[in-house]
C-alpha cells in the first residue's frame, strides 16, 4: 500500500508547467534525485566515505554518482586506501 503526502508548491513555481500528475510525480522524483546526490556529495567532501561506499548507503548508483560528482568539478579520491575499501 502506497501512503501519500500533500504539499503546498506556490503557483508562481510551477508557471508554464502541464498540471499533469505524471508530469509533477517526474518533477518531484528529480528534485529528490538531486537532493540525494547533494547530501551523498557533501558526505564525500566532508570524508564520510568513498563515493561507492556513499552511493552504496544511500541507494544510488555509484557510476551516477562519480557522474554527477565530475560534473561539479569533483575529483574521485582514488589512493591505494581507497581501491582496498572498494574491493573489500
Amino acid at each position: 500500500m502506497e501512503d501519500t503526502s500533500v504539499i503546498r508548491i506556490p503557483r508562481q513555481w510551477l508557471k508554464g508547467v502541464p498540471e499533469d500528475q505524471v508530469v509533477l510525480q517526474q518533477i518531484f522524483r528529480l528534485g529528490l534525485y538531486q537532493y540525494w546526490v547533494q547530501c551523498a556529495l557533501e558526505l564525500y567532501r566532508e570524508g564520510f566515505g568513498s563515493l561507492g561506499y556513499i552511493a552504496e548507503q544511500m541507494g544510488l548508483s555509484k557510476r551516477d554518482l562519480i557522474r554527477e560528482a565530475r560534473g561539479r568539478g569533483i575529483e574521485p579520491d582514488f589512493s591505494e586506501e581507497t581501491v582496498r575499501e572498494e574491493l573489500s
